[in-house]
C-alpha cells in the first residue's frame, strides 16, 4: 500500500485537484492507496474537504502546525509500506509512482526518491541541490551566484544520488522513516526537507533524483526568485547549520546571510537610482 500525505492550508480547490491526480495515477498504476490530508487551516476548511474528498482520511488541526509537524502527523497515521509526502500544488502521474516504487524496491540503499519537476508550461524547475555549506552560502549570498544546484541538472537522463531534493515530492519506505525518524519539528516551514535528506545520508542511504519521469509543480515556478525575501529561509538555514555543524558555523552562516542581504539591498537601491537617471 502507498500512503500519500498532503497538507492543506486554506486552499481546498488546489488540494482537491491534487487528490484527483493521485486517485487517477494510483488507479492507472493499480496501487492500493491511502490518502491522508492534514488540514492546517484552523478548521476553516475541514467541512469542505470532507465534502469534496470523502474517501480521504483528514486530520484537522486547530492551528497551523507548520510543514514538519503536520507531515509527521500524517506519517504516524500512515498504514502503507511506502509513504509519499506531496505538496498540494504538485500533480502526479502513474509513471512516476511506478518508476519510484520499482526503484526503491530494487535499490535497498535508496532512502528518498523524487522525480523531475516542471511548471504547468513544461518549464524546468531546479528541485535538487548539494547539501548547504559555508562555501555555498558565500557563493549565493555574497557573490550572488547559484552555487548549490548542479550546473548540468537539466541535461541529466539517469537517476543521480544528490544532496537533497525539495519537499514537493518525497517518496520513501515506511520502515526507513521509522529507522531515520520523523521530520525535525524545529523547522516550521522550509529547510526541513534539506535537513531530512542529510539525515537520510547519515543513515547510509541515498537521495535519488530521477529525471526519467516528471510531474507538474505549480509553486516552484513562482518561488524560485522569491527565496531572498523569505525570512523563514534565512532563519532556518542558520538553524540547519547550528543543528548539523555547531554554534560557530551557525554564527558564521548568520554573518554571511546578513552581509549578503545588505549587499543585495545596496545593489537594489543602486539599480533603482540608475533607472531614474
Amino acid at each position: 500500500m502507498l500512503s500519500v500525505i498532503i497538507l492543506n492550508y486554506k486552499n481546498v480547490n488546489l488540494t482537491s485537484k491534487c487528490v484527483s491526480y493521485v486517485i487517477n495515477a494510483t488507479k492507472d498504476a493499480n496501487i492500493k492507496t491511502q490518502v491522508i490530508i492534514v488540514d492546517n487551516s484552523a478548521q476553516e476548511t475541514a467541512d469542505k474537504l470532507k465534502t469534496l474528498i470523502p474517501d480521504a482520511y483528514i486530520i484537522e488541526n486547530i492551528e497551523n502546525k507548520g510543514f514538519s509537524k503536520a507531515n509527521n502527523q500524517g506519517i504516524l497515521a500512515s498504514e502503507g509500506e511506502f509513504v509519499l509526502l506531496l505538496n498540494n500544488d504538485a500533480f502526479i502521474n502513474s509513471k512516476c509512482l511506478v518508476t519510484g516504487i520499482d526503484y526503491i524496491k530494487n535499490n535497498n540503499k535508496c532512502g528518498v526518491w523524487a522525480p523531475k519537476l516542471v511548471g504547468e508550461d513544461g518549464s524546468f524547475q531546479v528541485s535538487c541541490a548539494e547539501l548547504p555549506s559555508i562555501k555555498g552560502l558565500i557563493q549565493e549570498y555574497i557573490l550572488l551566484k547559484d552555487n548549490n544546484s548542479y550546473p548540468d541538472l537539466n541535461k541529466w537522463k539517469e537517476p543521480h544520488n544528490v544532496g537533497n531534493v525539495i519537499g514537493a515530492f518525497m517518496l520513501m519506505e515506511k520502515k526507513k522513516i521509522e529507522e531515520v525518524g520523523l521530520l525535525d519539528e524545529d523547522y516550521f516551514f522550509t529547510v526541513e526537507d534539506v535537513d531530512y535528506c542529510k539525515r537520510i545520508h547519515e543513515a547510509g542511504y541515498s537521495v535519488i533524483y530521477d529525471p526519467r519521469c516528471e510531474i507538474v509543480h505549480i509553486g516552484g515556478a513562482s518561488q524560485e526568485d522569491k527565496w531572498i525575501n523569505d525570512p523563514y529561509m534565512h532563519k532556518f538555514r542558520v538553524l540547519y547549520f547550528r543543528k548539523n555543524h555547531g554554534v560557530f558555523m551557525a554564527s558564521l552562516s548568520k554573518i554571511i546571510i546578513y552581509m549578503g542581504l545588505k549587499i543585495r539591498k545596496c545593489f537594489s537601491k543602486y539599480s533603482k537610482l540608475r533607472k531614474k537617471e
